[in-house]
Order: C-alpha cells, then structure tokens, then sequence
C-alpha cells in the first residue's frame, strides 16, 4: 500500500496544500514542475539581488549593478514583455535602497534557514532577511514582490510569519523581535512582534495539515483552479481547457 511519510513541514507544503490538496500531490509526491512567469520570476531577480546586495555592498548605488547580475530572464513571452518587468523591479530596488536610508537596523543575515523538531515533525525555513535592533530584539523579514496587499489581513494570523516567529525563537533564541512583511511595490511594511504570534495555535496548524498527507487525502480545492499553474492539466480542473 502506498505510503507517504512527511516528517518536515515548512511553510511552501503547507500553503500549497491548504490552497488544494491535489495540487499538493503534483508538486511534493508526483515532482510535476509549474513553469515560471513573469511575476515569479522578477520575484526570484529581487529575492536573488537582495540577499546579494546586503551581503556584499548596502552601498545605495551598487543595487542595480547587482539587480543586472542577478537578473533572470526565463518566464517571460517577449523582449519587451522582459523589459516592462526589468523596469518594475528596478524602480522597487531604487525606492527600497532610498527606504533604507531611514531604518535604524542592522541586517544580520539574509536566506538564513531555520530547524527545529517538534514531537515526530521537523520544522524548516528560510528567512529573506535578519536584522538586529538598536534595543538588542532582532527583526525578520520576508520580502513580497507582488503588487498584492489586504489592508484587513492580520500579520498576527499569518501562518508564514508566525512559523517565522517560532523558529527565530526555538532554532536561533531570539526571544525577543519582530516579525514583519515588506511589500516592495508599495513600500509598506508591516509587523508584529513575537509575543503576538500564537505559537500552540501555529504548530497545530502546520501538524494537522502533516497529518492529513500522511493520510493520503489529496481531494481537488476547484476554487483555486483559476490561479493553478497546474489549470490546464490537472483532470480535475474546471478552468476551461484551450
């Protein structure tokens, strides 16, 4: 009998999973690959040029000549379908380094990867960015790219942030911080600190999602099948096939 044993959670599997189980099954049993698109891809040339700039320069100036280093350009259907996005995320970088005049941090680290085991499972995840506060709390960071933003979300109930905040604090001992988005096509950051985020709530979440893969129920959410990468393959699909 097919067995599938999921002992390491991280944050990708689950929200994969909570957005369709199926779609889970494709990418983390299956192996099926979703292809890059424009907006994915500029996201991995900002994530890549971020994590670059910070470890080598923080020099204002030089954050283009990494963007040009670290630009991808797979995902996209023409030259100036390329351009149009090259020129969005070189606007994001040049108002994020003018942004970064007025923090008052230090960033510690960037891509910095988090474990810790709880019960049979272990957690994992890697944090876009970490800084240290002048009153001695640390900072985590996650980078969006995307022009998406709810203004009634609650950073305290996001699932990313919060296991964010757990593993800061159980893989790192950083007891004291917080834990914040930065939407870099808007400018926004939000934040809350760790004391906010519900650690048993969070773990339960992340563990009751484990379970029901080890318990092979992959069901079709067709309310996800519109934004699937997966639209016009997928058997279960009710997106209309070209």
């Amino acid at each position: 009998m097919f067995e599938h044993k999921v002992y390491e959670l991280n944050y990708s599997k689950i929200k994969t999973y909570r957005e369709c189980p199926l779609l889970y099954k494709y990418k983390y049993i299956e192996g099926k690959k979703d292809g890059l698109v424009p907006s994915s891809s500029l996201g991995v040339s900002l994530h890549r040029t971020l994590e670059e700039y910070h470890k080598n320069s923080n020099d204002a100036s030089e954050i283009i000549n990494y963007y040009n280093d670290c630009w991808l350009g797979a995902g996209y259907s023409s030259a100036a379908e390329q351009m149009e996005y090259y020129l969005k995320g070189k606007k994001m970088l040049e108002d994020y380094a003018q942004r970064e005049y007025e923090r008052k941090t230090t960033v510690d680290s960037t891509e910095r990867e988090f474990i810790f085991e709880y019960g049979k499972w272990t957690f994992r995840g890697k944090i876009d960015r970490t800084d240290k506060l002048p009153d001695g709390g640390w900072e985590v960071i996650d980078y969006k790219t995307g022009p998406e933003f709810d203004e009634t979300a609650d950073i305290k109930q996001n699932l990313q942030m919060g296991i964010y905040a757990v593993g800061a604090r159980r893989a790192w001992n950083m007891q004291k911080g917080k834990a914040s988005i930065m939407y870099l096509a808007l400018g926004k950051t939000i934040s809350a600190d760790f004391d906010a985020f519900n650690e048993d709530e969070i773990l339960k979440t992340y563990i009751d999602v484990g379970q029901n893969i080890e318990n092979l129920i992959f069901d079709a959410n067709t309310n996800h099948c519109q934004n699937c990468a997966f639209n016009t393959r997928c058997p279960q699909s009710i997106v209309k096939k070209p």
